[in-house]
């Protein structure tokens, strides 16, 4: 796994590398052919590389970027959400949960959350998944059971683990990416492995133009060696 921007300046070494060595070799044929007693009169060949242009498949291996998260909270909408995933759950797996009201939500221990959750928005860094793990849910929940909420007889701590997961799922849901910074890009340019098939994939398309520099070291007027650098 390198770089994005370390694999393209390897590429450019190598072009830069390739036209250095093909350069060598005119010096060298030039040489013989002033050396010959009729290859003299003519002109040395010089191949040059002008425009090198490649298309390069690339398995993306990883992305370092920051990001902001708003959590916007809407009650109609939450309630909705929650209960909803309440009666599948309670369908699909025989619980017995019972669905929540707006006014339990809006008991001072789901307003602390909400309050801590919206406490990181507009900041770099703070993932959703990271911030809704730090919340005590469970105890939440477990000291609602006591007061407002009251689940119907027989449920048990494998009922409260699923409305802590409920609830997680619901809170991730009202995040909205709002901003991300791009760091790096890695990528793995090896693209034939049998387990890479569900892996993102780009064509890279790399176009460079060859420019050549031509430094020349002179003295000035006060004797001291200046160079100088022109572009050809």
């Amino acid at each position: 796994m390198i770089k994005l921007s370390d694999y393209l300046d390897y590429l450019n070494n190598e072009i830069i590398q390739a036209r250095k060595r093909a350069d060598e070799n005119a010096i060298a044929i030039a040489k013989e052919y002033a050396k010959h007693e009729y290859l003299k009169y003519f002109t040395a060949p010089r191949y040059a590389l002008p425009s090198v242009k490649m298309e390069i498949p690339l398995k993306i291996a990883d992305i370092d970027a920051d990001e902001k998260y708003n959590f916007k909270m809407n009650e109609d909408q939450l309630i909705g959400e929650l209960n909803e995933r309440i009666r599948l759950v309670n369908r699909e797996k025989r619980m017995n949960i019972t669905e929540i009201s707006k006014k339990q939500i809006q008991s001072e221990d789901f307003r602390s959350i909400f309050k801590k959750l919206e406490s990181t928005d507009q900041k770099f860094g703070k993932l959703p998944t990271t911030e809704v793990a730090k919340l005590d849910l469970k105890s939440t929940i477990k000291t609602l059971n006591t007061g407002i909420f009251r689940p119907q007889d027989g449920t048990s701590d494998v009922e409260i683990n699923e409305l802590k997961e409920i609830f997680s799922s619901v809170l991730l849901n009202k995040y909205k990416l709002v901003n991300s910074k791009l760091n790096n890009i890695y990528i793995d340019p090896n693209t034939t492995s049998a387990e890479d098939k569900d892996k993102l994939f780009i064509n890279l398309q790399v176009s460079m133009e060859a420019e050549g520099i031509r430094i020349v070291s002179y003295k000035d007027k006060d004797g001291k060696e200046v160079e100088q650098i022109t572009f050809e």
